[in-house]
């Protein structure tokens, strides 16, 4: 008879679950503001909406009135009067709430664009809603109830879908950034003016004589801000927040050795000043000299405290980076570097020392031609462990002298 053998089930992954929790938490939010906005907002929505479509009619001459809340009164030439009634599905509410849900959910991260671009759209579907009610209303007044019930639920419902979807697109428009600021355009090409040497997959491509000359002198709401409005303490401090964020990718268009003296310059000023541009520096470039700048230049700021998880990885990486360089030491001392040439010639390679001021004191090792190898770890079989030989056989027996208590 075989037996089943009970396994239990693997936990998830930490960051798997988290995700998870993230992504219900933002639905549970998008609801949140949905359900809120009808519950505390329907009514001040029919009300308010009505009562300015009634102004503007008036101001046209067209004799309705607002007597009833919530309502139009249309006073016909005719003598008959229709209401039109401003119900929830007739007023604006639900395309405001939904664009704030998507804002709070989708765009919160690019902060005050995300604001801005959420009232301008709000404001375009209440102008446009607005438009749609009053046109319903002169369809009343002309032609009577049946015109205005078939351009309401006909022409006004494809009106209602057509000016939230241009809503969204104004709002997505003011939100995201330029297209010379964004990393790539639509067709995949390169428009930050990354370096080559930085270039990697997923990062777009360039392609020669089709980048768009930068616009210059356009007016900017944010300078205007900076330079009109707030105060030089809160630029300041705005401008330094930025620049944490900023990858500044200049540094990968100067030689090495400039680009040795930025990236000294810039963790001078403090890791989390520049730390954007230090974490894309330790990512994409692949000269040793600089690395080993970097490296330096983070080893020797140990003091400073660690703010976020940029900095963290940051000085994780000088760390490894010194001990991948001891590493490849201890091997180069102990065997010379020979590479072995297509025509079956042997030539020596040159094996430079360069002192590095680390705590360690270790020197850094740099081959010429020959970039050192990643070490991998070697296993070593655990130590054998002597075998104990008793004499004397163990007696569990308690004797008369021992202490029972």
């Amino acid at each position: 008879m075989s037996r089943a053998v009970v396994t239990g089930t693997r936990p998830p992954h930490r960051g798997t679950t988290l995700r998870l929790l993230t992504i219900v938490t933002e639905l549970g939010l998008a609801v949140g503001i949905c359900l809120a906005g009808y519950y505390l907002a329907a009514g001040w929505f029919s009300r308010t909406e009505a009562a300015a479509t009634v102004t503007v009619l008036r101001w046209f001459g067209v004799d309705v009135s607002s007597a009833i809340p919530g309502s139009i009164l249309i006073f016909r030439p005719e003598g008959d009067v229709l209401e039109g009634v401003v119900t929830l599905s007739c007023s604006s509410l639900l395309s405001v709430v939904g664009l704030t849900a998507l804002t709070a959910v989708v765009l919160r991260g690019r902060r005050l664009h995300a604001v801005a671009g959420l009232l301008a759209a709000v404001v375009a579907v209440v102008v446009a809603n607005g438009i749609r009610l009053a046109l319903s209303a002169l369809a009343g007044y002309a032609w009577g109830g049946p015109a205005m019930t078939l351009f309401h639920d006909w022409v006004g419902t494809l009106w209602a879908l057509v000016s939230t979807l241009a809503g969204f697109l104004l709002m997505v428009y003011l939100t995201l950034p330029a297209a010379e600021r964004a990393e790539q355009d639509v067709a995949g090409r390169h428009t930050a003016r990354r370096p080559e040497s930085w270039a990697r997959p997923g990062l777009g491509y360039r392609a020669e004589g089709v980048a768009k000359p930068v616009r210059r002198g356009r007016f900017s709401p944010t300078s205007f801000l900076h330079r009109r409005v707030l105060p030089r303490w809160a630029s300041r401090r705005l401008a330094a927040h930025r620049e944490q964020g900023r990858i500044d990718y200049r540094i990968g268009h100067q030689p090495v050795d400039e680009r040795i003296a930025t990236v000294r310059r810039l963790a001078d000023d403090g890791l989390r000043a520049h730390i954007a541009s230090l974490v894309a520096v330790a990512t994409y470039d692949d000269d040793d000299r600089v690395l080993d700048a970097l490296a330096e230049a983070v080893a020797a700021r140990q003091w400073e405290p660690v703010v976020n998880e940029q900095v963290a990885s940051l000085r994780l990486w000088a760390r490894g980076w010194f001990l991948a360089r001891r590493h490849t030491a201890a091997q180069l001392v102990e065997a010379p570097v020979v590479e072995a040439a297509a025509d079956s010639t042997d030539t020596e390679t040159t094996v430079t020392f360069d002192p590095v001021d680390d705590d360690a004191g270790t020197p850094s090792v740099r081959a010429q031609g020959v970039r050192p190898p990643v070490p991998r770890p070697v296993p070593r079989a655990p130590a054998p462990r002597p075998r104990v030989v008793r004499t004397v056989p163990h007696s569990f027996a308690r004797t008369d002298l021992e202490d029972v208590r």
